[in-house]
C-alpha cells in the first residue's frame, strides 16, 4: 500500500505542497485554493452552528400510506373510518383504503450545508493525492492529478464528489422550498446522483465513444430536468397558494441557484462539443478550472444564502 499527497513534481518541500501557487500548474493551484475555501466555509458554518440558539433547526419529513380496512358489516367506506384517515376509496365489496400521513424522519438543514462544504474540501484535497491500495487480489490505483487531467481530460474523484455533494445541495434546495415528503426527497437525491454519474460516464467516453458520451450527457440533462421539475413545481405552487408574495430578491436567488447548478452541465456540453479531435492538455486544464470555480461559487452562494435564511420564509408558506 502506498499513499502520497501534493506531488505535482518530485522532491518538493512541504511548503511547496501546501502553497504551490508559484510552482504548480495553474489548475492545480486553483483546485487547492478552492479546497481551502471549502474548508473555510466548513469551519465558519460550523462556528455559526455552534453559537446559534436553534441548533435543532430540522425539517420533519412525512410519508403517506394507504391502509386497508374491512367494511363488510356496513358496506360504506365512511363508516368506521379511522380518526386520522381521509380520502376513503372503496376497492371491493369488503375493503376500502384511506390515506394517512405521518412524520417518519428528520433532516437538519444546517448539517446538510456543513456536510457539502466539508465533502468538497475532502475530495478536492484527495484529488491531489496518489495511492495504490491492494484489495481482494486487485489494486485500487489513483494516478497523478496532472497526468489524469492532461492525458485523459478527466477527474474521476470530481464527479464522484459531485454525486454526493451536489445531491446534498439539491436536498437543501428542496427543503427550503417546502418539499418535505420523504419519498420525494429520496427521488431528488437519486436523480441528482445519477445525473453526476452520467456526467462521469460521458467524460470517460468522450475520446473513445463520442456517440455514447453524448447519449450519457443528454440523459443526464433528462434526469436533471426531472429534479428541477419537482423543485420548480413546488416553488410555483407555493407562490400560487401564498397570500403574500415573497420579495423580488427571492426570485433572483432561485434563478441564480438554478443557473449555477446547471452550469456543471453547460461546462460538460462545451467540453464535448469543443473538444479537439486529439488530446489537448491546455484545453483539459481550462475545463478542470471551470469545474472547480463553478463548484466553489455555487456551493458558497447556496450555503451562505441558506445560512442567511433568505429562503426560510418560503419554506414556511
Amino acid at each position: 500500500m502506498s499513499f502520497s499527497w501534493g506531488n505535482y513534481k518530485k522532491d518538493i518541500s512541504c511548503l511547496q505542497r501546501c502553497c504551490p501557487c508559484k510552482d504548480a500548474p495553474t489548475f492545480w493551484s486553483v483546485n487547492w485554493t478552492a479546497a481551502l475555501m471549502h474548508l473555510v466555509n466548513t469551519l465558519l458554518t460550523l462556528i455559526l452552528w455552534s453559537v446559534d440558539d436553534n441548533k435543532d433547526n430540522q425539517y420533519s419529513l412525512s410519508e403517506t400510506a394507504a391502509p386497508w380496512y374491512n367494511i363488510s358489516d356496513s358496506g360504506n367506506c365512511t363508516d368506521n373510518l379511522p380518526e386520522n384517515g381521509n380520502f376513503p376509496i372503496q376497492v371491493s365489496d369488503e375493503f376500502c383504503i384511506y390515506r394517512i400521513e405521518n412524520i417518519t424522519s428528520h433532516l437538519s438543514l444546517w448539517w446538510l450545508v456543513i456536510a457539502f462544504h466539508f465533502l468538497s474540501f475532502v475530495f478536492q484535497a484527495l484529488s491531489m493525492a496518489e495511492w495504490t491500495i491492494p484489495c481482494c487480489g486487485f489494486r485500487c490505483i489513483r494516478e497523478n492529478y496532472i497526468k489524469e487531467v492532461d492525458s485523459y481530460g478527466t477527474n474521476v474523484l470530481r464527479m464522484v464528489e459531485y454525486s454526493v455533494s451536489a445531491t446534498l445541495m439539491q436536498i437543501a434546495i428542496a427543503l427550503v422550498l417546502g418539499i418535505w415528503n420523504r419519498s420525494v426527497i429520496v427521488g431528488v437525491a437519486f436523480l441528482t446522483a445519477v445525473t453526476m454519474l452520467l456526467g462521469l460516464i460521458a467524460e470517460q467516453l468522450r475520446y473513445d465513444r463520442k456517440d455514447m458520451a453524448w447519449t450519457a450527457h443528454f440523459t443526464g440533462w433528462l434526469s436533471l430536468g426531472g429534479v428541477w421539475f419537482i423543485i420548480g413545481r413546488q416553488f410555483l405552487y407555493t407562490l400560487e397558494v401564498s397570500e403574500t408574495k415573497p420579495p423580488d430578491f427571492v426570485y433572483i436567488v432561485v434563478i441564480v441557484i438554478a443557473i449555477l447548478y446547471c452550469g456543471f452541465g453547460l461546462i460538460q456540453f462545451f467540453q464535448l462539443y469543443c473538444s479537439p479531435k486529439t488530446n489537448s492538455s491546455a484545453f483539459n486544464r481550462k475545463i478542470e478550472m471551470a469545474y472547480t470555480i463553478n463548484s466553489l461559487t455555487s456551493k458558497t452562494f447556496l450555503g451562505w444564502i441558506i445560512f442567511a435564511n433568505a429562503l426560510t420564509g418560503m419554506s414556511q408558506s
